[in-house]
């Protein structure tokens, strides 16, 4: 057993003894669990810190307000500690999201976010991370209210974009960090904000605007900037997200190719409506077409209304949360929104599990609303009271697989499990133990994941998978679009007439086959104004000849995120091969690699 797998089973068991032991001591022991877990799992660097790279970075400051008056009635020593203990709570917010605390600079932290590791949502975690630091200085200034003259408040500037990373000292002594305009913008923000204010620039708020409410501030002139400069305060993220998070609003396309993979997933759900069950998995790149493969299933589903459709969701962000995925899917199959209270969820489950289980609620509903997170009354405490570990462990697992198998008795049930690639150990270990119910029921479970990395956490549940139901699972592989494909997609989205073909080979080209990057590529070329919609007919038309496209912002964090999982030596490679160009001979890269190594 790898020591990652010794970690995940340790979480496990301290969650299934919630009850027992308490909260307080059970969250005290879960946070160093998962800081060892989030170790583990982030790769090294590939680069020294003396070796410099280019990376697309979300850069924080945060300043701190309040300390000078603090400082003027404690003493020293007592300010030093007060200020330690406040860096502790903010830098776990910070770590949650994998952010890396560049340099504290008196009562400011600098933090990364896409540098050393670059992940392809940073701007998002970067803003997560800033409210929840807001949230835990608030609960800080409660904590120590006899002790503070007045409440602490927190300031932030936030920017996105290319920066320089790596060792800036002297020979003597280089520390890791950024440079560039990027940060520099960060940091005139972060001047510029009020206490209580978080500040973002325009590559931040573009990145992230479907999944926060802002705000947008008149442009400000900026030190070192010809133009002024646009801001937006962020207020707080939405409850759900609006807008299209990937695609254009207002340009779309009936599903592209992959005519035969949908034939195989439509042929599994007709089977479901016979009631038999079944288990595929959708495996692909990021971008392919996987979650729309699956929606154009759903959409099928929701017209014939003959089975009922649940999702569940993991977050990047949220691997070392136990019981995230399942916990999500449970909410939706039981019609839970994002607001409903813990109050008013219990009584719903309870409605729920009585109805299922007339003579049984009482052995089910606690179990289900632990699970939940909801509070539970007397008599439900007192039957997980006793239970510890792997036993409350199982009944948790038999108490969902009732509760689901009950489901599928009032109407065949379809539960996609959406970015598996980031699920935490808990909701795999549960759905590993709810496949086998497909066999025996009118259960489909749809598990869509990117392709998975040999001995990666996916990669060990696909084969478990595998050796759990050897014919009853079936893997759809998405590839990229031909080149036929993608030329009808952009057709679809833009006008079969609306480019010259020269601009279209080169958006092709750039895509590669990818349908998310092929409208990423075509949205940077409409915010820049490259081709715009002809007055009159409104139709799409390139504004002047292009012989290149940029890589966009949201393209680049997507593909550095996969470039950063690669061990060091191969990074290495890869970056040399980037600067001879696209295509080259092998023994040109050879000879390079070589008089790398002698230093030459």
């Amino acid at each position: 057993m790898t020591r990652r797998q010794e970690i995940e089973q340790a979480i496990v068991a301290l969650e299934t003894q919630r009850a027992l032991l308490g909260d307080q001591v059970v969250e005290t022991s879960l946070a160093a669990l998962r800081q060892q877990l989030t170790e583990i799992n982030r790769p090294e660097p590939a680069a020294s810190p003396h070796q410099a790279e280019r990376k697309q970075v979300t850069v924080m400051f945060a300043d701190i307000s309040g300390f000078t008056a603090m400082s003027e009635k404690l003493d020293p020593e007592e300010v030093r500690s007060m200020i330690n203990a406040c860096f502790e709570r903010l830098g776990e917010a910070i770590d949650r999201y994998d952010g890396h605390i560049d340099k504290f600079i008196g009562d400011e932290i600098m933090a990364l976010f896409g540098a050393p590791i670059t992940h392809e949502n940073d701007p998002e975690r970067a803003l997560r991370a800033a409210l929840e630091m807001v949230e835990a200085l608030e609960e800080f200034n409660r904590q120590h209210a006899d002790i503070i003259p007045k409440p602490l408040a927190l300031h932030f500037g936030i920017n996105s974009g290319l920066a320089i990373a790596g060792g800036i000292g002297t020979r003597q002594r280089q520390d890791y960090s950024v440079m560039g305009d990027t940060v520099n913008l960060a940091a005139r923000l972060e001047d510029l904000s009020e206490a209580g204010e978080i500040l973002v620039g325009e590559a931040t708020y573009r990145l992230t605007a479907p999944l926060f409410e802002f705000e947008a501030l008149k442009p400000i002139k900026v030190k070192g900037k010809a133009q002024p400069v646009r801001v937006y305060r962020l207020l707080k993220a939405k409850a759900a997200p609006g807008g299209q998070i990937r695609g254009i609003e207002g340009l779309v396309s009936p599903m592209v190719g992959r005519v035969e993979e949908f034939a195989r997933l439509h042929d599994v759900f007709n089977r479901l409506k016979s009631g038999q069950g079944g288990v595929v998995s959708i495996v692909g790149e990021a971008g392919l077409g996987k979650s729309r493969l699956v929606r154009e299933l759903g959409q099928v589903c929701l017209q014939e209304a003959q089975a009922t459709w649940v999702e569940g969701r993991a977050l990047s962000y949220g691997e070392s949360a136990s019981y995230l995925v399942a916990r999500d899917v449970l909410r939706n199959l039981l019609g839970l929104g994002l607001e409903t209270s813990s109050l008013e969820g219990a009584l719903i489950l309870r409605s729920a599990v009585e109805q299922l289980f007339p003579d049984q609620a009482a052995d089910i509903y606690p179990f289900l609303a632990y699970l939940l997170e909801f509070n539970l009354d007397s008599e439900a405490a007192q039957r997980i009271k006793y239970l510890e570990g792997e036993a409350l462990h199982q009944q948790l697992l038999e108490a969902v697989r009732s509760y689901i198998l009950a489901c599928t008795g009032q109407s065949p049930l379809v539960i996609v499990w959406e970015d598996l690639h980031w699920a935490d150990p808990s909701s795999l270990r549960l759905l590993e133990t709810l496949l086998p119910s497909a066999r025996e029921s009118a259960l489909l479970h749809l598990l869509i994941y990117r392709r998975p990395v040999r001995d990666s956490r996916i990669w060990e549940f696909q084969q478990k998978i595998n050796q759990l139901m050897p014919a009853g699972h079936q893997i759809i592989e998405l590839a990229p679009l031909n080149q036929a494909e993608s030329g009808q997609l952009l057709d679809n989205l833009l006008g079969a007439e609306a480019l010259p073909n020269r601009l279209k080979e080169l958006i092709i080209a750039k895509a590669e086959g990818n349908p998310f990057y092929l409208e990423e590529v075509i949205r940077s070329l409409i915010d820049s104004q490259a081709i715009v919609r002809a007055p009159g007919n409104g139709h799409w038309m390139a504004a002047s000849g292009l012989d290149k496209i940029k890589l966009p912002d949201s393209l680049q964090g997507v593909i550095m995120a996969r470039i950063d999982q690669l061990d060091p030596e191969t990074k290495r490679t890869l970056q040399i091969a980037s600067v001879i160009g696209r295509n080259f001979p092998y023994q040109v890269l050879a000879r390079v690699l070589d008089k790398t190594a002698a230093g030459q």
